[in-house]
């Protein structure tokens, strides 16, 4: 497989002031599609863009003006998921199949969203025949390796720098049903992920901006979150999912009536993340075990 030049896996937008240890991270917004991609899928343009988070990278492009960091993935999820473990995959769509000590057989992957994603929504397949097992290696070497290798790469260097890092994971979400609405989900693997008062932070000031919150239900947290999320080795990940019915027009998938209202109030949440962040909330403790033990007996 030959990727044309100009499709980069990712870019990073560097802090524009002074540096916090933030990173914002939108792992499903690429828009770049390889076009024998396009050429052998069994789906319309417009279709296999529904499966976008889309535009989450341009909510949040502000985000080195407060000091932050912001990665966003270029190629499509649909191409390949860096949400994903890389193992997450779906055998029965190549042939030959792939070794099973490398395959990961998880529910996404079941439900056909693995690192390869099977369909887009609503069991619409994304293609009409086999892949050839070549495709997976060139996917993860092409999309998923360089994604990580720079995610790990800019913690790593926060931590190294602060003594901690914080990892925002931008999401979009579809309206959910009405006995669970809301226009926000943040996940933190229920705990687990980052220390309680960064999802408390969030939260408070979603709400300051009249949004409704729910915490981990139906997400809570993908890959990404849980993987890097290590609040012991004060590294503090968490997920924020936006209800698209917010800034986007569902049939024309172009910024629809709130976008510029969202994106300043994103810019809200940023600026009180960074404050919150930059105040050094978290490099209180040199003993991070012992200050979650004791936020635990308190809770």
């Amino acid at each position: 497989m030959q990727l044309p030049v100009p499709l980069t896996s990712f870019r990073v937008n560097r802090p524009r002031n002074t540096a916090i240890p933030l990173l914002v991270s939108s792992p499903h917004s690429g828009r770049n599609y390889p076009s024998d991609f396009l050429d052998r899928a069994s789906l319309s343009f417009h279709e296999l863009q529904q499966s976008e988070d889309r535009f989450v990278d341009r909510l949040f492009e502000n985000a080195p003006d407060f000091g932050a960091t912001l990665i966003c993935a270029e190629l499509p999820r649909v191409w390949c998921d860096v949400n994903r473990d890389w193992r997450e995959v779906d055998a029965e769509m190549f042939d030959p199949p792939p070794p099973e000590d490398e395959v990961l057989l998880t529910a996404k992957v079941k439900a056909g969203f693995g690192v390869i994603p099977r369909y887009v929504s609503q069991g619409r397949q994304v293609y009409g025949q086999p892949l050839h097992l070549s495709e997976i290696k060139a996917r993860i070497t092409a999309a998923w390796l360089p994604y990580h290798e720079a995610l790990a790469a800019l913690l790593s260097e926060m931590k190294a720098r602060f003594g901690y890092a914080v990892l925002l994971e931008a999401h979009s979400m579809p309206r959910l049903p009405y006995a669970r609405s809301c226009d926000m989900v943040l996940g933190d693997v229920h705990g687990r992920s980052c220390v309680s008062g960064l999802p408390d932070m969030i939260e408070n000031m979603l709400g300051s901006l009249g949004y409704s919150v729910r915490r981990n239900v139906p997400y809570a947290g993908g890959y990404i979150t849980q993987y890097y999320g290590r609040p012991e080795q004060n590294i503090h990940a968490v997920q924020l999912e936006i209800c698209r019915s917010l800034y986007l027009n569902a049939a024309t998938l172009k910024t629809g009536a709130g976008f510029e209202q969202t994106q300043r109030n994103m810019q809200s949440l940023l600026a009180g993340l960074a404050a919150w962040v930059g105040s050094g909330a978290l490099s209180q403790s040199s003993a991070p075990e012992e200050a979650l033990a004791v936020e635990a007996s308190s809770a």
